[in-house]
């Protein structure tokens, strides 16, 4: 096999990367949680540099919580596709999906060629 050949992955480290992801998993729904009690116990301030602080603080939360949700997501997909015997198969090409970058990034639906592909596009329109 040569180097630009994609590398299978082995069923340990098919295993550790679903343990992976299950822990990612957690550690979003555990944060979601605190996000939630966050939102709830949320008081009314008395002065207004403490209420633009408090404002900035919590769009900051937001955004993060809305970054969770999405990897949450992909992290769902990942678990199926790892159930149904499609993990690692790049959703664009059909090719293998490098085993080094599914390591890297467990979650990940397509091979690099497809990602710059895509990147390179979704460029072009901004």
């Amino acid at each position: 096999m040569n180097a630009t050949e994609p590398s299978e992955l082995t069923d340990i480290e098919l295993q550790n990367l679903k343990e992976s992801l299950l822990f990612q998993k957690s550690t979003i729904l555990n944060k979601t949680h605190e996000f939630k009690e966050e939102q709830s116990s949320m008081a009314a301030v008395a002065d207004e540099a403490e209420a633009a602080s408090q404002d900035i603080s919590n769009n900051i939360s937001i955004h993060l919580h809305e970054r969770d949700r999405t990897a949450l997501y992909a992290i769902e997909r990942a678990l199926g596709k790892i159930a149904d015997g499609t993990y690692g198969q790049c959703e664009a090409c059909t090719e293998i999906i490098n085993a080094r970058r599914l390591q890297a990034r467990p979650f990940t639906a397509l091979c690099i060629d497809c990602m710059e592909e895509q990147e390179s596009h979704s460029s072009l329109f901004q």
